[in-house]
């Protein structure tokens, strides 16, 4: 039984059988963490101008997308999408180098979780000539699926639209910038560009504050409780050009480190990536209540980190 299989025999019996106990159960979804057990590389970080080609290297370095990607498989690509400002989306050359890695691993359907515009796509170098990869992406549809997550602490029900949790793959192309709540965005906090609009009301609100960022505990934990919905089978970072202030909307401040940062656990790639705003993991708090949650690693001196450039 595939994943989108189990989601919908869950949701025919009921609110006993909800997404927490589905990434517990779920054969597919375990299959794939096996698939994925026993890399030598925890992170890969390579540097270079050529953003779509330091992407490609990032994954090759972790055994290319094959590894993640099986002949026939629905990949959900959840990149950051819908900011105007430089700095505060995912790079487009960084998400269409996942796109095509995806495909030519034999995807048979490529979805945009968050649902980014052809408007979006086209901001990159290189469109034009992935013209035929981006009218190939398809859109996510309605955040309409209702999932209960027991685990959480904050966050009880999610909704959320179902490439999130129903695709066979999910690859979560986030870019690592300033937030003005959390401090700090990556993996993580990404994941609610799936999510409706009342459930990340819920997020920032659902606390008791009167505005956006009055509880920044609460928002941290939601975002970390959404992480037991689903974890990504592989996280690919733009940290090439960000914002250090004013995110997440921007204009802000500008850094450009022009490095790719790939790995499979969210909780380590998160950890890594806060040092490009100065900040220790512990110092984060969706990052230490993932921690606590136990899906993933946050000590640095415990991983493998190979680095490269191009």
């Amino acid at each position: 039984m595939d994943r989108r299989e189990f989601v919908k025999k869950s949701a025919a019996v009921g609110a006993s059988a909800m997404l927490g106990p589905l990434v517990a159960t779920d054969a597919a979804a375990q299959l794939t963490r096996s698939r994925l057990q026993g890399g030598s590389v925890d992170l890969a970080v390579v540097h270079g101008a050529d953003y779509y080609g330091a992407a490609v290297k990032a994954v090759e370095i972790l055994g290319g997308m094959s590894r993640f990607v099986p002949q026939g498989a629905n990949v959900g690509v959840l990149v950051n999408s819908p900011w105007p400002n430089p700095g505060t989306y995912t790079n487009p050359d960084v998400g269409l180098a996942v796109v095509q890695m995806c495909f030519d691993a034999g995807a048979k359907e490529v979805y945009s979780v968050e649902g980014a515009s052809t408007a979006y796509w086209e901001r990159g170098s290189l469109a034009k000539r992935h013209a035929e990869v981006i009218a190939g992406i398809k859109p996510s549809g309605e955040r309409d699926l209702s999932i209960e997550i027991p685990e959480g602490k904050a966050l009880k029900r999610a909704e959320i639209c179902r490439p999130l949790v129903e695709s066979d793959v999910l690859v979560n192309v986030p870019v690592v910038k300033d937030h003005a709540g959390t401090r700090f965005t990556c993996t993580m906090k990404n994941m609610m560009g799936g999510c409706h609009h009342s459930t990340n009301r819920f997020f920032h609100f659902g606390g008791g504050g009167a505005d956006w960022y009055d509880d920044v505990e609460h928002l941290s934990q939601c975002i970390a409780d959404l992480s037991l919905l689903r974890q990504a089978d592989l996280c690919v970072v733009d940290a090439t050009e960000f914002v250090t202030t004013n995110g997440p909307r921007g204009p802000g401040r500008l850094r450009k480190p022009q490095e790719v940062v790939a790995g499979i656990d969210t909780v380590a790639v998160d950890a890594f990536c806060a040092k490009f705003l100065g900040l220790n993991a512990v110092d984060v708090p969706m990052v230490r209540m993932a921690y606590e949650h136990g899906l993933g690693e946050m000590d640095l001196g415990k991983l493998s980190i190979e680095t490269a450039a191009i």
